[in-house]
Parts: C-alpha cells; structure tokens; sequence
C-alpha cells in the first residue's frame, strides 16, 4: 500500500510541475498565425511587400512540377506576383488549417481554393529574432 501512495504523490506531483512548466511558456499561436495573414493577404491584394512579411528573405518554395522537383527563391515568387488582386479574387477563399509549434520552430497547414486549382501549402517557420517568419514553403496543386 505504502508503495502505491507513492506512485501516486508521485505522479500528481509531475502532473502538477508539468502544468506549471505548461502555463509558463507563452502561447505563439497568434504571432505564427500573423505570419500566415501576411502571406494570405499578400495573394489576397497580390502585393509583394505585403507577402514578404511573411518570409524569412532566404525562404524557399518547393513543389513536384512535371515529376520533377521545383524550387524557387523568395525574390523570384516576389517577382511574379501582380502587384494587384487577381481579377477573380472574389471567388477565391483561404484559410489556415492547422498550426503546430514547439519553441522556435512551427509547421502550418493552408488552402488556397481557388476557381482554377486547389493548393494545399505546408510551412515551416522560425522565430527569428522574436519575430515568426516562414523559411520554406512545400505546396501541392490540384488543377481544375
């Protein structure tokens, strides 16, 4: 008996430290997912000042094209952009799926559905001097 009230003392009292250590990290939830609104209101008025708040400037963009492995450079994705919201921007809705974080890294999860394609978009990000910015970026495109 004597040893099961232990376990017991003992287990509480984890449960008790690890829900401290718990409550005394802050939550980066919201910092991460102002990361993701500048990278969603940068294809929403197709601004790329407004999309490179999102990136880290030495972030990359990967994908499968053609079977084979496409990489771009922030600077050229920056470059492609319009500089005005696409003309169907009315029928196109995003939103962030999932964000997941521990420490100074963070993956999220997005969907841009769009009149001409379905893109799924999986970020990893850094919190790079106090601030959260997407350092690669790996997408999928389903055409329509």
């Amino acid at each position: 008996m004597h040893t099961k009230r232990r376990y017991l003392v003992l287990s509480t009292m984890a449960l008790c430290l690890g829900a401290s250590a718990m409550r005394t990290q802050p939550d980066e939830t919201a910092a991460i997912r102002q990361a993701l609104q500048y990278y969603l209101d940068g294809h929403a008025t197709g601004d790329p000042e407004v999309m490179a708040n999102a990136f880290h400037p030495s972030a990359r963009l990967q994908s499968i094209r053609n079977g084979e492995v496409s990489i771009r450079s922030l600077e050229s994705y920056l470059d492609g952009m319009a500089g005005e919201p696409a003309s169907d921007e009315s029928e196109r809705e995003r939103r962030i799926v999932m964000v997941d974080y521990v420490g100074t890294v963070a993956v999220a999860k997005i969907e841009l559905d769009y009149p001409r394609a379905f893109y799924t978009d999986y970020m990893q990000l850094l919190k790079i001097d106090g601030e959260w910015k997407i350092v690669n970026k790996i997408y999928h495109a389903e055409r329509r």
